[in-house]
Parts: C-alpha cells; sequence; structure tokens
C-alpha cells in the first residue's frame, strides 16, 4: 500500500481498517487446517520513491520507501455461524526520513449469524493502532513538519452490527446498521488532544423490487459525534435521507445511485450548521467481460480538524480497468477532490487532483507482480499552498 500521497494519505485509515476484515488480493489465497479452522497466511511487500513526501509547497523532501505487511485470518463454521480472527501489521520505513518510520497494526473479530435462508446478523470489532503521516499541505489530521518530528499516532476502536432481513433477490429487503468508533491520539497531545473524538451511527435501508434487476430504495441515516474536551465545540449529528436505485440491467452495466438531503447541527449555536443535498453514486460499464469502467461520486460534510466548521466535500473518480491477457491486467484512474472550508475565516477552498496508472501481473496462483505511478496536483485559494508530488510504487502480493 501506498501512504506517500496526498489522496492516499486521505485514504489510508479506510483502507487499513477495511482489509482487516477484507482481503482484496489478486492472488489466490489457500488455507491451512488448524483443527475445525482454517488459517490463511498473507503478505504484501512494497518498495517505492516519491519526489515530494511532506507536500510542501518548496523544498521538497524525496525519498525512497518501501513497506512490509504480513497478514493471518483465522476462521471457522459451524451450522449457522461462521466466526473469525484478523491480524494485521504494516511496518514501513523511509530511507531519507526515518524519523517517518512506522509500524501500524491491528486486530478484528467478526461474526456472522444466519438464522434462516431470509435473517442475518453480521458483527464486527476492531482494535487498531494507526498513524496520520505528516504533510505540509494542513489538510485532513496530519500534523506539518513545523510542528511533529515524525507522524501522529492513535488508537481507533470500532464495534459494529449489521442485521438483514430479506435477501437480495426478494421483493424487499431491510438492513439496519449500527457503529460506535472511538479515536484517541496518542502523542503530540498540545495539538492532537482536540481531535480526540467519539462516533455513533445508525442507519436503515429498504429495497424494494422493481423489475428482476432492479431495486428502488429508501435509506435514513443518524451520526453523532462527541469530542472528548469540552472546550471543543465541533460536537454534532447529522441526519441524512436518502432514496436511490439499484441496478443491474444488463451484463454490461450496473450501479447503485443514492440522493437525498443532509443536515448537520451543532451543539454550539455560534458554528455554522450544514443543510443540503447528498448523495453517493456507483456505476460501472464493462463493454467487454475483460474491460471495465468504473464512475463514483460522492458528496459528504466532513469532520474538519482546524478552524473551520465542517469541511464540504465532494470527489469524482473515473477508472478503467482491462485484463490484457489471463495474467496482465492494467488500471487507469483519476479523482477530482474539493473540500470548501465552511467557517474557516480565511475561506480555504482546496482541489485535489490524483490520476494513477498501474500493472499488475499474475506470475502465480498466490503470487502477484505490480506497479503503481501516481501524479497528485493541489490547488488551494490560498497564497502559497499549491504543490505536486510524484510517486511510484513495485507490489509484491503473496499467500500459501
Amino acid at each position: 500500500m501506498d501512504t506517500s500521497n496526498a489522496y492516499a494519505k486521505k485514504l489510508y485509515v479506510a483502507l487499513f481498517a477495511s482489509s482487516l476484515t477484507t482481503h482484496a488480493w489478486a492472488t489466490e489465497p489457500a488455507s491451512v487446517p488448524v483443527g475445525n479452522l482454517a488459517l490463511t497466511p498473507t503478505v504484501d511487500l512494497t518498495t517505492g520513491y516519491t519526489d515530494n513526501l511532506f507536500d510542501s509547497v518548496s523544498d521538497e523532501k524525496s525519498t525512497w520507501f518501501s513497506t512490509v505487511r504480513p497478514g493471518l485470518n483465522l476462521q471457522g463454521s459451524k451450522g449457522g455461524l461462521t466466526a473469525g480472527v484478523n491480524a494485521s501489521l504494516e511496518h514501513g520505513v523511509y530511507y531519507s526520513s526515518r524519523a517517518d518510520d512506522y509500524t501500524d497494526k491491528g486486530v478484528s473479530a467478526y461474526a456472522t449469524v444466519e438464522f434462516d435462508s431470509r435473517k442475518k446478523l453480521d458483527l464486527l470489532a476492531e482494535y487498531l493502532k494507526l498513524h496520520d503521516a505528516r504533510s505540509d499541505s494542513g489538510s485532513g489530521d496530519a500534523l506539518s513538519t513545523d510542528v511533529a518530528s515524525k507522524a501522529s499516532r492513535y488508537t481507533m476502536k470500532n464495534l459494529g452490527a449489521t442485521f438483514t432481513y430479506g435477501t437480495p433477490r426478494s421483493t424487499g429487503q431491510i438492513i439496519v446498521k449500527g457503529d460506535i468508533s472511538d479515536k484517541e491520539y496518542d502523542n503530540f497531545r498540545d495539538f492532537t488532544a482536540s481531535k480526540d473524538r467519539q462516533t455513533k451511527s445508525v442507519s436503515g435501508t429498504f429495497f424494494y423490487r422493481v423489475a428482476p434487476k432492479t431495486r428502488m430504495l429508501v435509506e435514513g441515516r443518524y451520526k453523532d459525534v462527541d469530542y472528548d474536551l469540552s472546550s471543543v465545540t465541533l460536537d454534532s449529528d447529522t441526519k441524512k435521507l436518502l432514496v436511490g436505485v439499484e441496478w443491474d440491467a444488463t451484463a454490461k452495466t450496473s450501479g447503485l445511485a443514492k440522493i437525498g438531503y443532509a443536515r448537520k447541527d451543532f451543539d454550539n449555536n455560534a458554528r455554522d450548521d450544514f443543510s443540503g443535498s447528498s448523495w453517493e453514486v456507483g456505476v460501472t460499464w464493462a463493454p467487454r467481460t475483460y474491460s471495465m469502467f468504473d464512475l463514483s461520486t460522492s458528496r459528504e460534510a466532513e469532520e474538519s480538524s482546524g478552524a473551520a466548521d465542517y469541511i464540504d466535500t465532494t470527489s469524482w473518480t473515473l477508472g478503467w480497468s482491462h485484463e490484457w491477457t489471463d495474467v496482465v491486467a492494467s488500471r487507469v484512474s483519476y479523482n477530482s477532490l474539493n473540500e470548501d472550508y465552511v467557517g474557516d475565516p480565511s475561506g480555504t477552498d482546496d482541489d485535489t487532483d490524483t490520476f494513477t496508472v498501474g500493472l499488475s501481473y499474475d506470475m502465480r496462483r498466490w503470487l502477484t507482480l505490480g506497479v503503481d505511478v501516481s501524479h497528485v496536483s493541489f490547488d488551494s485559494n490560498q497564497p502559497d499552498a499549491d504543490y505536486d508530488s510524484n510517486t511510484i510504487v513495485f507490489k509484491v502480493q503473496g499467500s500459501l
């Protein structure tokens, strides 16, 4: 995994946390029996080069870097119960900036209980030790090199449950989710204590089949964010009502689109509340079985770690993946991210464009080689804030 460019930094937490429960390997991992359980080991190695490690406007820091990431999954099933444990560790080294070396780790336990063919309960518990790489761009929760001598570290604890009634083939289906997460920083407390927070969320989605391969949906969400320090005035709750459609109309086209209204209310009346449209759209078009185009877009009122009340974030991604042979595939993607810092006295408005080209080679069933090249362009309305960065990453993914 590349965590050196700006866009990867924004996605790093989500990717690392989700991969503790989902292995998206190009390889096909094999398991070894451990009693009645199955043990699946995996390993992911990368090495690469970036010409702007800290997203700096000038005096860019270039470095080679490498990561090693072993993982273990232990899973068993009996009757309608499937349960398991995932453990993952990632150690990163920046050869020209050793102060930024890191070791992230996490463990998760999960279970799926199928009461019958129509009722299912999914449970998840996670404990993660992660980091925010330093960044001089001022985006996200990352600290700059002016105030931090190394990456800031934090602990993330998550509990989640999902109850499903009905199946994707049913006339109607109901999915109810609940999550609690707690984020607490471990170092540089003078700057990070104000970012500690607990987030509680619940959602309910009703699907109704209107055609053999088309379902309409209605979804309601509620999220409560509570910061640990009483001096922080960013406590809020967000309500969303979305309507949409999920379709798999042909072998070539499928997608999921949700659009609706969102409102974010702050406990402190001095903060600017958010109300407006919100959407999540993902469409896949496969003109050939070996060639696929993806388009996704979303709008969200994100948490602010600075002077702003919230960040009005809009993202667009277009990708094309193509299998040239049974073992060689390529991926091209472009992402446009706009961040409007609402309530920020300086009126900050940032645009980040990321272009990535990747190539993979399935050398064996259990071994995949790859290379990714990415370019990030950051454009801000603030003076002396724009920067560019380029990164190349060589990957080795393996398993039994």
